[in-house]
């Protein structure tokens, strides 16, 4: 197995689809990549074109973890409605899937005289539709609510800070991306230079941008410009002092804190507590950002441009030679001869042929037509036009 086999086969990725990108498809995609660039380098002093985005990065958490209702208001009502929704968007939706995600991440918690009927009828109400209630946001924090009573995040866990004590995020991710801390992260750009769009269509499929891996980021540098746009088109939506590139970007250092504090975190968990996170930052215009990103990408590369245009003029060719048919087809000049005086010797002599000359021309309104001319060939000549 290469590097980048192991690497891609434990990757954590983010994904705005409903489930993640194959780790042998990643693997694939990561391969075929034959010049990644190096955009961030701690251990290198701190260098790379993505140095002063990082040195930001820390700025940003470390003003969270100061001053965290400057950041933004939030209170853990909120936390607990934004933590449900990522559950809906990407947890299992039986009841037995949801049920084994909460107890990795949190506890239940029920009164003493509750038996298992009751505990199972509480647990069922959290996900059932709040009846007469039409408004989604508002029977989504409804069902938070009701998630509430009954279930918390594991205590001192960063999922317990996003929701109750954004402040400890901060501290949290601050350390992580101090610039003089001792343990190496590394931001990776693939700009996949030629690879044929049918390796990458997968990432398209999984609406894969990022992964980490082993203490490194992973990026699509592709997508950036399309972030930078939607922050210029949607300004002063979620917090305003995050971005949509440090949006992902801090989504996937949250992974890589998770990564190193709990190993054995299910992915689907870390991916869910990041984006809990994420979702604090920007609410859900990430993920449309990415949508419309993947509306054109993965472009095709240069050798299936070619073959697609060797192919297009092959089809032209074959048409043509179907409408144009044979070049030259002789035909015989004896119509409406029928009582008129013939020279005796006539038997004698070779009768003329005309040759029918057929043409392909395009019209003013695009279409093909086919011009027949008569031609009647000269002695040692080749003919006048009939």
């Amino acid at each position: 197995m290469t590097r980048n086999d192991a690497a891609a086969a434990g990757a954590r990725a983010w994904y705005g689809g409903r489930t993640p990108p194959d780790p042998e498809i990643l693997a694939t995609a990561i391969a075929a990549d034959t010049a990644p660039a190096m955009l961030y380098d701690r251990e290198a002093g701190g260098t790379g074109e993505y140095a002063s985005i990082f040195r930001t990065l820390y700025d940003r958490m470390d003003s969270l973890k100061r001053s965290p209702f400057e950041f933004r208001t939030w209170t853990e009502e909120d936390g607990i409605e934004t933590f449900f929704g990522v559950l809906i968007d990407f947890a299992p939706s039986d009841l037995r899937g949801r049920v084994q995600f909460l107890q990795r991440l949190g506890t239940f918690k029920f009164r003493k005289m509750d038996g298992p009927e009751e505990k199972k009828a509480k647990i069922e109400a959290v996900f059932a539709p709040v009846e007469g209630e039409e408004d989604y946001h508002e029977q989504l924090r409804r069902q938070a609510r009701r998630l509430a009573q009954v279930w918390g995040a594991r205590p001192e866990s960063l999922l317990e800070y996003i929701i109750a004590r954004p402040a400890q995020v901060g501290r949290v991710l601050a350390e992580r991306l101090n610039p003089t801390g001792e343990r190496p992260l590394r931001l990776v750009g693939h700009a996949f230079a030629e690879v044929r769009s049918t390796l990458l269509r997968p990432l398209a499929e999984a609406k894969t941008v990022a992964y980490e891996s082993q203490g490194e980021v992973h990026l699509v540098t592709a997508v950036r410009p399309v972030l930078e746009r939607w922050d210029a088109d949607a300004e002063g939506i979620g917090c305003t002092r995050v971005n949509l590139l440090e949006a992902l970007l801090l989504h996937e250092v949250a992974e890589v804190v998770l990564d190193e504090s709990e190993p054995v975190l299910e992915p689907l968990d870390a991916h869910i507590v990041a984006s809990t996170f994420e979702r604090y930052l920007k609410g859900q215009m990430l993920s449309v950002a990415v949508e419309d990103f993947f509306l054109d990408w993965p472009p095709l590369s240069s050798t299936e441009t070619a073959e697609r245009e060797a192919a297009e003029m092959a089809q032209q060719l074959e048409e043509m030679s179907a409408f144009m048919g044979e070049d030259a087809a002789p035909v015989e000049d004896d119509a409406n001869l029928d009582g008129l005086p013939l020279d005796p010797d006539a038997s004698a002599a070779p009768r003329k042929k005309v040759l029918v000359r057929k043409k392909v021309i395009v019209t003013k309104d695009g279409k093909r037509k086919i011009v027949k001319t008569r031609v009647v060939p000269r002695e040692g000549g080749e003919g006048e036009a009939g």
